[in-house]
């Protein structure tokens, strides 16, 4: 038996429902409760993966990143490698969040609109120090400013990783 196109069936469903005068919530329970009666179960999505870098791609990126002549760069990278803060997490980071004696930085409103704790290897303690400081004298409120004080966007800080990335 053929299938009637979507569009066919919704309209002969439609010309039994007008007479309901149905509202949306109506329209949701009934469809709800069809899917119920054709046992109809959504697809479930394919998770997938990330994709790992080989080793000598990352031996590379270390390369790069240790490299780099930026010191914003240089430090935003190696928080991002350390911590594995998202690039939105990273661009709300104030200065205010970073607790250098606990070795931890605090994220608010991350993924899921939850907080948490992220910890900072100690091994990092001292470059981040200077960094803070540095910031401190520019009367930043945010770990990362553009010159208008604002805090970097998430677009700024891809660009900043694809440009250190090597080929």
């Amino acid at each position: 038996m053929e299938r009637i196109p979507p569009m066919e069936m919704a309209k002969k469903i439609a010309r039994q429902l007008r007479r309901q005068r149905p509202d949306y919530r109506y329209l949701s329970k009934v469809f709800q409760y069809t899917r119920q009666l054709l046992e109809v179960v959504p697809n479930k999505k394919e998770k997938r993966l990330p994709q790992l870098l080989t080793d000598e791609e990352l031996a590379a990126f270390y390369q790069a990143v240790f490299s780099a002549r930026n010191p914003t760069h240089v430090v935003m990278i190696k928080l991002l490698i350390f911590t594995g803060v998202r690039n939105r997490e990273l661009a709300q980071i104030r200065l205010e969040d970073v607790d250098l004696d606990g070795l931890q930085i605090r994220i608010e409103q991350g993924k899921g609109g939850k907080d948490r704790y992220v910890p900072i290897p100690s091994s990092f303690r001292g470059e981040l120090m200077q960094y803070l400081d540095n910031q401190l004298k520019k009367n930043a409120t945010y770990l990362f400013e553009s010159n208008r004080l604002l805090p970097y966007s998430t677009r700024r800080i891809r660009q900043i990783v694809t440009s250190i990335s090597p080929e």
